[in-house]
C-alpha cells in the first residue's frame, strides 16, 4: 500500500527554492505586475527553456505560481501565498529586488 505523505512546510521551501533557476524565476515573476510567457523567464534569466518549464512546474505544484491558458501560456507569481509574500518581501528587503 502506497502511503500519502503530507507534504510539510520543509518540504515547500526545499522545492522553491531547491534550484538557483527557481530563485531566478521567482525573482522576474516578482518584479512583473502582469502574467507573462516562457519567452519572457527566459530573457529575464537566461536560463534553459527547459529548465523553466520543469521549475514552473514545481513552482505551479507547491502553489508559487499561476499559470493561465490565453493566447499562449502565461505565468505570475502567487500573490495570495504566504510563502511568496515572504520571499518577495525578503528579496525586496535584501535589495535582490526592486518594487
Amino acid at each position: 500500500m502506497i502511503s500519502e505523505r503530507k507534504i510539510t512546510n520543509k518540504d515547500i521551501i526545499e522545492t522553491g527554492l531547491g534550484s538557483i533557476g527557481k530563485v531566478k524565476i521567482m525573482k522576474a515573476l516578482a518584479e512583473e505586475s502582469r502574467m507573462i510567457t516562457i519567452y519572457t523567464l527566459h530573457k529575464k534569466t537566461h536560463l534553459k527553456r527547459e529548465d523553466i518549464k520543469r521549475n514552473l512546474d514545481d513552482l505551479r505544484k507547491i502553489g508559487w505560481v499561476n499559470e493561465s491558458k490565453l493566447a499562449n501560456i502565461m505565468y505570475s507569481i502567487n500573490r495570495e501565498n504566504e510563502f511568496v509574500n515572504r520571499l518577495t518581501a525578503f528579496f525586496t528587503d535584501i535589495g535582490y529586488i526592486d518594487q
